[in-house]
């Protein structure tokens, strides 16, 4: 995730630390910075020009002449290949001397016709999506003046690794961010500035009908007469720097609150749709993206509808082509939602559909936040467009809410932990930077838990040691030895058993241990004639063959054989696992752990690997068991040789089996495979 330090700084004054220390701490307090970009930095002496005047090149069909005002009398002469280009259109221009994309810019002469300079498109300057042709700046600015005294251009952006943020939703968008550095640094994080929504509780509400329960919260609200098309160019850098394309500003607004906010939101045409239901999906329903693909929406996922109960919306993933904002909407309808975490995810899976939008539901969003994105979408959008009227109030569904999270707590509890000795307000002042509501009862911290890390983060005692300790620093923490003194105990035998096994089979008779899940193949086991049906079978086996909990374990070894068959001439593998053997008289499954050996090899006989796997028998009974064993006829499984296959046993009892694979079965492996095995 891409995080626009000049967007964090609107929120938090961060001056007089560098960005060395700002990503040193974050990286032990809060999340890894995988590494960042200085925007701008290629850049120089690129500045606002006027096409006064375009003619043709004489002496090329592709190249035109443009005499651009600079802000002084004299007009420059710049040749250009763009055909997006007017007079009077204003664009980004590179003098003589200048620099873009890290390239010096000097005089040029093309066809016996003299160029000063180079003119510019957005995507030229990294500072927006449009390469079609020169940036047609539609703002009013003075001529001739540095676009980095019109812009921040400059900007340095944070990479920060995704699976760090995993259980911390409220990290997926700049304010939160700005709220993790305000807390490492002692400073103060300014208040989100929105709209008050009570202002517009006279209108009248939106039809708005919540039909499933895996939507916590839906909100909606109208606004109208909406003018202004284009975003404007601050806010289309900053988007742009985040890894996002601007579009047009109904859409972009939406994507800017996402990034801000980490609350994704959406735009419908209100043209379109007039009213919204939230439902399940039915078997059969699809819906047409923007992108002109057609998506089978699995039964069961939350879908919007319109008033219509037609999808217009996959809920928290994507929107339809039909309810789409274009350049023509005038009339909006704004969604601010929050969806079951678990249904989302299962959803975008299913279709092979990650958006941006996706990953955020998938982390348990805080339903607190859609009033608070509303107010903002609004309290931006009037300011970039003077014209627009807000037609509804905001007609909030709250269907499920989080319970408030109080968790009480001493000084002396945290000190204990971390090995360091803190005062009460010492800690007071930590989970009070960081947003906890903080009281006292004697000794006793009570910490209620803001609604933004209630979700899936914090809830207990240890989760209040985590935050106190990362905020005080892991590096200011000294390193102490344990505070007992431990006495070694006797290894469990069984486990000891289990050792002594593994490692003379990995240093004696150089095999390799595998570990397995515990399914039984079905389909692998039927195709290479091995009759192994599980006693405990699962109720949905479609996935990968799996029909239950194997009753044996060597089909298993044989499975991972035939996977691996071509990467080596020569196989010793092994494993430790367990299985279901068989129903006991209370119905109750008798669970077992077992070794399964295989030996394979392209160049050895079956008689050498025979000898070799049987040797391993031996020795292990002698040495390990102490006892003598002998091999006899007696069962064997169907997909062993009939006549080289022989029981362990002793006089303590029988063991297993040990013998050649079944020449049906080895083949369907790898002819070039003599293959012995033992379970």
């Amino acid at each position: 995730m891409k995080i626009s330090m000049n967007w964090i700084k609107e929120f938090v004054d961060l001056d007089g630390i560098s960005t060395e220390e700002l990503i040193k701490r974050f990286n032990l307090a809060t999340a890894e910075i995988e590494g960042y970009e200085e925007k701008g930095k290629e850049i120089k002496d690129v500045i606002t020009a006027r096409i006064e005047k375009i003619s043709k090149h004489p002496n090329s069909d592709r190249l035109q002449i443009m005499q651009l005002n600079v802000g002084k009398p004299e007009l420059v002469q710049v040749l250009t290949t763009a055909t997006n280009i007017y007079e009077g259109m204003v664009t980004a221009f590179v003098q003589v001397g200048g620099q873009v994309c890290g390239q010096k810019i000097g005089k040029a002469t093309m066809g016996g016709e003299d160029s000063f300079g180079m003119g510019c498109s957005e995507s030229d300057l990294g500072i927006g999506s449009d390469d079609a042709g020169l940036w047609d700046i539609k703002e009013d600015v003075p001529l001739g003046v540095d676009i980095k005294q019109l812009w921040p251009v400059d900007d340095v952006v944070f990479e920060i690794d995704n699976k760090t943020l995993t259980n911390r939703p409220d990290l997926w968008g700049h304010y939160g961010i700005a709220r993790e550095f305000a807390a490492i640094f002692g400073r103060k994080l300014k208040d989100i500035q929105t709209l008050d929504l009570t202002k517009f509780e006279g209108l009248k509400k939106l039809h708005v009908k919540n039909n499933s329960e895996h939507c916590f919260r839906y909100g909606a609200l109208a606004a109208h007469n909406v003018t202004v098309k284009k975003s404007p160019i601050w806010m289309a850098l900053k988007l742009n720097y985040c890894g996002m394309r601007d579009i047009n500003l109904l859409a972009d607004i939406t994507n800017y609150i996402m990034l801000e906010l980490g609350q994704p939101m959406h735009a419908f045409d209100h043209d379109v749709v007039s009213g919204i239901e939230v439902v399940e999906a039915k078997k059969g329903d699809k819906l047409l993206t923007l992108e002109g693909e057609e998506h089978e929406i699995p039964e069961g996922s939350i879908v919007i509808a319109d008033d219509k109960k037609v999808p217009v919306a996959i809920a928290g993933i994507k929107g339809g082509l039909k309810a789409s904002i274009s350049d023509t909407t005038t009339n909006v309808l704004f969604e601010s939602a929050t969806f079951e975490a678990p249904v989302i995810r299962k959803t975008s899976r299913a279709i092979g559909l990650v958006t941006d939008a996706s990953q955020r539901y998938e982390k348990s969003l805080d339903p607190e936040l859609t009033e608070i994105a509303m107010g903002r979408i609004l309290k931006v959008l009037s300011e970039i467009d003077k014209n627009i009227v807000v037609s509804s109030s905001f007609t909030d569904v709250y269907s499920i809410k989080y319970p408030k999270i109080t968790v009480e707590i001493t000084a002396e509890f945290i000190s204990r932990r971390i090995g360091v000795e803190l005062q009460k307000s010492q800690i007071e002042s930590i989970l009070k930077s960081l947003g906890f509501k903080v009281s006292s009862r004697g000794e006793t911290i009570v910490a209620e838990v803001p609604s933004y890390r209630a979700t899936k983060d914090v809830s207990m005692k240890e989760d209040l040691v985590e935050e106190v300790a990362r905020m005080y620093g892991y590096d200011n923490i000294t390193e102490q030895p344990l505070a007992f003194n431990p006495i070694p105990t006797e290894l469990n035998p069984a486990v000891k058993q289990e050792y002594d096994v593994k490692k003379l089979l990995a240093e004696k008779y150089d095999a390799n241990e595998i570990h397995s899940y515990i399914w039984n193949y079905s389909d692998f086991n039927k195709s290479h004639f091995i009759a192994s049906e599980p006693v405990v079978s699962l109720m949905d086996s479609s996935n990968a063959g799996q029909s239950g909990i194997r009753k044996d374990l060597l089909p298993t070894l044989l499975k991972v054989l035939d996977e691996n068959k071509n990467t080596n001439s020569e196989f010793r593998i092994f494993e430790i696992g367990r299985v279901a053997a068989n129903i006991n008289q209370e119905n109750l499954v008798n669970e077992e752990k077992r070794l399964a050996v295989v030996f394979a090899s392209q160049s050895a006989s079956c008689e050498d690997l025979f000898a070799k796997l049987n040797q391993f028998i031996v020795d292990y009974a002698k040495n390990n068991l102490l006892i003598d064993i002998e091999l006899k006829e007696g069962d064997k499984p169907a997909f062993m040789h009939p006549v080289n296959t022989f029981r362990v046993t002793s006089r303590e009892g029988d063991y297993g089996y040990i013998g050649v694979l079944h020449p049906k079965t080895a083949n369907l492996i790898d002819k070039r495979l003599k293959i012995v095995a033992l379970e």
